[in-house]
């Protein structure tokens, strides 16, 4: 135990014997820091009394006057208070038993200091919340990013920005409900605990049901469940899904993550993509004032449509591989052997070329764009375009990063078999990501789902992207990190 946390022990100890109660159920606010302050000319003209309610975040003291700064989630403004407003033995109370740290209320009204600063004159107090140690006032551009990452608490009050980030992250999401909601999508939800894994390439967590002796997946996506529901008769449906994936981390990549999947009945890919730049159209105007994005040292201009090309032509240009002529696996080991371009270990013609294209093709595609007709083998739930290689399908590309995948849902119950029959061979060849069977989705397809199109957008990505954030780790809350051993060493 600290010095610091020491005397706040004791002064926590004093006030509980002096008969204050320092963690009170209720608080005197009337309003917060910003509406005060956006209402501060018609405040100081009433006198009305105001109660103000948040953190302390820094104390003055010059004699028998003291100025207070007062923080809550909408801002911070200065508390003034004088000895002789308060009373010498409340005075002195709150410099004796107050810190940086406490959360105050202050009754008072509106007044302007001598340097104009638009402030609270303080007439009585109220302790909220004792804290027994000391805010880290030196964290603001501290490197020590695993120790943010780990007491993100700390790292919300000590720097702004962060907290800002997530306001604008949970800004982004209302705007594409609302997108979704006003072009007539019902949000619904679907299981988080699977008894098999679908809807997406990736490796899954496993958990144990004691109860029903089974084991579970942790959901990798909620796209075959949300294609029941238009086999059931719902023909707009999303989904704000938490998903889980066992894999690395790395700034693009956490093992939970949010994303939003949608499936539109009688809607093609071409129709996702125009939703899909009226909703990122509505995220630019509402959470940035319509503004070109700063992304590291690149400007982002998201002016709608966004450029298309075709993953042939993409693959073609930065590595001259004509995809229409090399279309087995070993023909593309061979093509990235050529290139040095590590494939060992990987397996099936889909994955081979997906590494081909995220090492010499996705770095360099900055600016939107929709990169369309990836090959069939690289989606299992998509539809074949009229050549059957290539999917009917296309991925939202900026700044070198996936934000949103999407295509046209296969509803051939017999083709959707046979997909399914080779990614099942895939898995017994050694692939760790291929999918599973799931015999109850095509048991629903055998009832009838009417043509449509789906896609997901990940909400973390596209956030990051937005706010200039160089990872994932500094746009999710909290994000998944390893395990501190008793001893305070990393496991």
């Amino acid at each position: 135990m600290t010095g610091e946390e020491q005397v706040r022990r004791e002064r926590l100890q004093r006030l509980k014997q002096q008969g204050v109660n320092p963690y009170p159920a209720e608080a005197a606010r009337t309003c917060s820091i910003s509406a005060f302050l956006h209402a501060f000319d018609a405040r100081m003209k009433d006198s009305a009394q105001v109660s103000l309610a948040g953190r302390i975040r820094a104390i003055r003291k010059h004699g028998g006057l003291s100025f207070v700064r007062l923080q809550d989630e909408s801002g911070e403004s200065q508390i003034v208070l004088k000895r002789d407003d308060l009373g010498e033995e409340a005075y002195n109370a709150f410099h004796e038993m107050g810190d940086i740290g406490d959360f105050y209320s202050f009754t008072g009204t509106a007044f302007l200091t001598k340097k104009e600063e638009p402030s609270l004159n303080g007439s009585r107090y109220q302790l909220l919340t004792k804290s027994l140690l000391p805010l880290p006032e030196k964290w603001h551009g501290l490197t020590d990013t695993e120790t943010r990452y780990r007491e993100r608490y700390l790292d919300l009050i000590a720097n702004p920005s962060v907290f800002a980030n997530a306001k604008k992250r949970a800004m982004i999401l209302k705007v594409m409900r609302d997108v979704l909601e006003e072009e007539g999508f019902i949000e619904v939800e679907t299981p988080i605990l699977q008894p098999i894994p679908g809807g997406a390439t990736a490796r899954p967590f496993i958990t144990r049901h004691n109860t029903l002796h089974a084991d579970f997946y942790l959901r990798i996506a909620p796209e075959l469940y949300l294609k029941r529901l238009l086999v059931g008769g719902f023909e707009k449906v999303f989904e704000v899904a938490r998903c889980f994936r066992n894999e690395g981390v790395s700034p693009q990549h956490n093992p939970e993550f949010t994303q939003i999947e949608a499936y539109w009945a009688y809607a093609t890919i071409e129709d996702l993509m125009e939703h899909i730049e009226r909703m990122i159209e509505r995220i630019i105007a509402t959470v940035f004032d319509g503004k070109r994005i700063v992304y590291g040292d690149h400007e982002l201009n998201f002016t709608t449509p966004f450029p298309r090309a075709s993953f042939h032509d993409l693959i073609l240009r930065e590595t001259g591989i004509d995809l229409n002529k090399v279309q087995t696996e070993e023909g593309i080991r061979g093509e990235m052997e050529a290139l040095g371009v590590a494939h060992e270990g990987i397996i099936g013609y889909g994955e081979l070329v997906d590494v081909l294209y995220k090492t010499k093709v996705r770095p360099t595609l900055i600016q939107p764009m929709f990169v369309t007709d990836y090959p069939a083998a690289m989606k299992p739930l998509a539809k074949k375009r009229e050549d059957k290689f290539y999917s009917a399908g296309a991925q939202l590309l900026v700044a070198g990063t996936e934000l949103m995948n999407a295509f046209n849902e296969q509803n051939d119950p017999l083709e959707q078999e046979a997909e399914f029959d080779e990614q099942e061979a895939l898995r017994a060849a050694g692939s760790d990501e291929a999918q599973f069977i799931d015999k109850d989705y095509l048991n629903a397809l055998q009832h009838g789902m009417p043509p449509a199109a789906g896609y997901g957008i990940g909400i973390d990505r596209l956030a990051a992207i937005l706010t200039n954030s160089s990872s994932l780790k500094e746009i999710i809350l909290f994000p998944t990190l390893k395990p501190k051993s008793t001893e305070g060493e990393d496991v």
